[in-house]
């Protein structure tokens, strides 16, 4: 159990560093790319018809990717919410018992 419990941590601390990825490229990625193709596109090396497909391309790219990587991420998410309120639902489920018995003890007491 403490193996598992280890590995969902791993895999929570992942995903929050994969986040901090994808917001970091979020940011950074588009003003590379424009920068990039600005100057090319100033020196003529390209034309800005050439510049727009390419970036649609790189949009279009990434699209995708963050899209299964967006499920593969809601659906474990899912996983270690059912897990956790099943896991509530047998600590409330002991609380109860440990209440009865203690109550059992008070009235045995009296």
């Amino acid at each position: 159990m403490i193996e598992d419990n280890k590995t969902v941590i791993d895999k929570h601390d992942s995903i929050e560093v994969q986040v901090e990825r994808w917001d970091m490229w979020a940011k950074v990625f588009p003003t590379i790319f424009l920068l990039i193709m600005l100057g090319l596109t100033v020196w003529g090396w390209i034309t800005l018809d050439t510049a727009f497909y390419i970036g649609l391309g790189f949009i279009t790219l990434t699209s995708v990717i963050w899209w299964f990587w967006t499920i593969y991420t809601i659906r474990y998410l899912v996983r270690v919410l059912n897990r956790a309120a099943t896991n509530l639902g047998e600590v409330r489920a002991e609380f109860k018992a440990v209440a009865r018995d203690v109550e059992r003890l008070n009235n045995e007491d009296d």
